[in-house]
Parts: structure tokens; C-alpha cells; sequence
């Protein structure tokens, strides 16, 4: 069936407007994920007879501290379960996490983190249930193959969403819209010549795919995790600002590799010897400056050897040192993630380095938290229940303490009246499924030893 794009009220407009948007911000992720993947070009003049040599001094060049910038928050933020309203019943939280475990969301929710620190956004797919687990599907999606329009009075509410990739298998490139209540399919035969699957709606044969499948509920069940969003819904990438920086530290580890390699072959020069011999032939000095045991050369007195000297690589050492210290500072990551030779400090410098990275953390769970929570929402809503109000995703603390310190709080937060489960969870830092285990077993050696009746006096 024909796609019609040029009136706004159909779906083949929102078609051609979202995929127009989503070829954008997929080249905006892939020149990301390269950095990520340490896969960037150094910025460098070809030298022609030696290229492929050169090329191999570039691949040694490259550090890769984008990685580093997204682990670093990335290792903190770690979700432990849900919390849903203030009067003691847990049975929606339950199913939420239930709903979690199915789909394996306590492993691959690091993907979603990952994509969205490194590539500025990624996406989380609900779907209806999976006969195998009984639960709503839920899928981490990548930001070059999904995209949705944010609703411009509620800015993380979906009102329309697209995925578009490439089944390599059977050779199609396919395409899914979602609107509120209903997703629509799309699709053409890939062109096997070009690796790219094709956004030109009009251009490159696209044709809808049988009738608008209903969706349970009127909602676009596509949620965004935009990356430090401005008032304006744009996200930026943890390390999208410094790449600049991240190129000049590169440059020069290659110029510091292209001065070594240089010197590592001696430059040689005779001075004062003629071009030709008495009779006018060229003399050939290969063949009289050959190096052996045996070899012995006879040059005229007036010639002289010169040899190449050392060039002093400190100054390029030490400001390829100061440039590290300035990506720690301006991406807030500790120095000793970047730079081993900086963690043997004090305990108090270490805990004062860890600042920025703490705060730096707590403000992508405050916010990555809200998009957990829609996704929970829609996936207790696609499983046939109501989705809270208030539902609250709990994270693992994102600045972790020794067991010293946790025990001794806790011995003074218990003494200070706070409830038992209160100081498993925020002073002791269990999750809750493992409160709820030692509040079983709390009961159960109760149960079998109870305490002794005091006498009566």
C-alpha cells in the first residue's frame, strides 16, 4: 500500500518527519559510539609512500578515556527494585520487580545506561506479553534506530515514536510507528549495495505493511532517556563537549610515537665528498658504506660524518599530562580513573576527587530514574493492572561506603530510633528483595529462639 506524506493528518507524514529526524541523530550517535569504541579518526595529513605505516602508529595512538568518562557513572547506577505508595503494601512492587527479572532488566538496564552516557539517548521499548514469562517484553533499543516526538507541555510523555532497521535475514528494511493506541508497519526491499537502511520515505520505495495494529491502551509505549536534556529536550553525551579535547590528546601520543619512531633510525650524513670520481662516473656510496666487520672506508680528508641527535619528548609528555588533568576536571571524573599514577593519595584527597563523580551520578539516576518509572507504568499497564501514582525506582547508593563505616551508622542510626527496615536500606544498603529474605529470617529464629520471659521481680 502506497504511503501518502504530504498531509499532516495521515501516518505517512509523521512517517517521513520522524525518519527524516532519526537519519540525523543516528549520524550524531554513530560519530559518538565511535569515540566510545575508540574507533575515531586522529586528525592527520596522509604522507603517501608511507601510509600504511603511518596508519599503524595512529591505531597505537588512541586512549581511550570516552569509555572511562561513561563507566565511571555508569558502574553507579544500578537499580535494586520499586517503591509504590507509603502504606505498607509491597504487592505491586513485587510484580514490578517480577516484570524486571523476567526481562533481565538487572543486566541489561546497563545497556540503556550505556547508550544513553555515550550516544546522548537511548530508548525502552514495552510490548505485550511474552507467553514464556508471563510478562510484558521490554526491550533496550538504540538510538539509531528509534526516535520519538516528545509531548510539548508534558516532555517526557511520547506522542509518537519510530523504529527503522535493516533485517539482514530476510532483506527488508523495516519500519514502525507508533501512535497513541495504535502501531503501524513499514517496509522495502533493502539495497544490498548500500549498508545504510533507507530514511528518504518518498524516495526509496517504502509501502505500509497490512492494517494499524491496536495497542491495549492510548499511550506510545516508547520511552526516551535523554542525557542531560536542556529546557529544550536536547541531550548531550557525556564526553560530546570535549571531544576536541579527547582529539588533541591523541594528536599528541601520535606526534610523540612519530618523533620515537624517527629517532629510533638514526639519520646519517658524509659532508665534503664529491658526487663523481676523477673519470665522471657517480659514485655509488651504498656500495662503499657498507657496515660489517670487514668493512673499511676510505673518504677523502676533507670529509665529514654527521648523525641525527635526540629530541626531548618531555615537553609533549607533560602537556599530554596536563590535557588528562583537564578532561578529569571538566567531566567530573576522579583523576584516577584516567591517570593510575594519581590514586596514591590520601584517603581525604580520594573521597574529594570522588565528589564531583557522586553528585555527577545522582543527577543522571534523579533523571534516568523518572524514565524507569514510566516504563514500569506502561509495562504493569500492558500486563492488566493500574499503574501507581507515585512510583519510585530504588538505586543502589551512588557513593558506596566500607562495611565499618556502614556497621557503625547503622548501630548509631538504630539507636536513634530509626526503623529496622529503614537502616537495612539506607544505611546498610540491601536491596529490598534481600530486606524481605533477613525479614523472613528475622521472624523464622524468633520463632525457634524466642527471647528468655524476663523474671518477675
Amino acid at each position: 500500500m502506497a504511503i501518502i506524506t504530504d498531509d499532516p493528518k495521515l501516518a505517512g507524514w509523521q512517517l517521513k518527519r520522524l525518519a527524516k529526524a532519526l537519519q540525523a541523530q543516528a549520524l550524531r550517535a554513530e560519530a559518538l559510539d565511535t569515540y566510545y569504541r575508540n574507533e575515531a579518526a586522529i586528525p592527520t595529513m596522509s604522507i603517501g609512500a608511507v601510509r600504511e605505516a603511518y596508519k599503524r602508529l595512529m591505531a597505537m595512538s588512541k586512549l581511550n578515556f570516552a569509555e572511562l568518562i561513561v563507566e565511571a557513572p555508569r558502574e553507579r547506577m544500578n537499580p535494586v527494585g520499586f517503591r509504590t505508595g507509603s502504606d505498607g503494601d509491597n504487592s505491586t512492587d513485587q510484580d514490578a520487580w517480577r516484570i524486571w527479572q523476567a526481562n533481565h532488566l538487572d543486566a541489561d538496564s546497563a545497556l540503556v545506561h550505556r547508550a544513553q552516557l555515550s550516544m546522548a539517548d537511548s530508548y525502552v521499548i514495552v510490548g505485550g506479553i511474552d507467553p514464556e514469562t508471563g510478562a510484558p517484553v521490554i526491550t533496550p533499543e538504540d538510538p539509531r534506530q528509534v526516535i520519538t516526538q516528545q509531548d510539548p507541555r508534558r516532555r517526557r510523555k511520547s506522542i509518537a515514536a519510530l523504529k527503522l532497521f535493516r533485517d539482514e535475514e530476510l532483506g527488508y528494511d523495516r519500519a514502525f510507528l507508533y501512535l497513541p493506541g495504535y502501531v503501524i508497519q513499514a517496509a522495502r526491499k533493502a539495497d544490498t549495495a548500500n549498508e545504510e537502511v533507507g530514511f528518504d520515505i518518498d524516495k526509496d520505495g517504502w509501502e505500509w505493511v497490512g492494517e494499524p495494529q491496536p495497542l491495549p491502551h492510548q499511550t506510545v509505549p516508547v520511552v526516551r532517556f535523554a542525557n542531560r536534556a536542556d529546557m529544550f529536550g536536547r541531550s548531550t553525551g557525556e564526553f560530546e563537549r570535549h571531544t576536541s579535547m579527547l582529539d588533541r590528546i591523541n594528536y599528541q601520543i601520535l606526534a610523540r610515537l612519530e618523533i620515537a619512531t624517527l629517532q629510533a633510525f638514526k639519520q646519517r650524513a658524509v659532508k665534503g665528498v664529491p658526487d663523481r670520481d676523477e673519470n665522471g662516473v657517480e659514485i655509488d656510496y651504498d656500495n662503499i658504506f657498507k657496515s660489517g666487520p670487514d668493512a673499511l672506508w676510505i673518504m677523502p680528508a676533507a670529509a665529514e660524518m654527521w648523525e641525527s641527535g635526540e629530541v626531548n619528548l618531555d615537553g609533549i609528555r607533560l602537556g599530554t599530562k596536563d590535557d588528562v588533568q583537564n578532561l578529569a576536571a571538566v567531566t567530573r571524573t576522579p583523576l584516577f580513573y584516567l591517570n593510575p599514577d594519581m590514586s596514591n593519595g590520601s584517603a581525604e584527597g580520594a573521597s574529594l576527587a570522588r565528589e564531583g563523580l557522586v553528585f555527577k551520578t545522582e543527577d543522571l539516576i534523579a533523571s534516568t530514574g523518572e524514565s524507569w518509572e514510566q516504563v514500569m507504568s506502561l509495562a504493569i499497564l500492558f500486563a492488566g493492572g493500574t499503574p501507581p501514582p507515585d512510583m519510585q525506582v530504588l538505586w543502589a547508593p551512588a557513593e558506596r561506603f566500607s562495611l565499618a563505616e556502614r556497621y557503625d551508622a547503622a548501630s548509631k542510626a538504630s539507636g536513634a530510633g530509626v526503623p529496622w527496615r529503614e537502616v537495612m536500606s539506607s544505611v546498610l544498603q540491601f536491596s529490598p528483595q534481600e530486606i524481605d529474605r533477613m525479614e523472613a529470617e528475622r521472624a523464622s529464629d524468633l520463632f525457634l529462639n524466642p527471647p528468655p520471659t524476663p523474671a518477675n521481680v
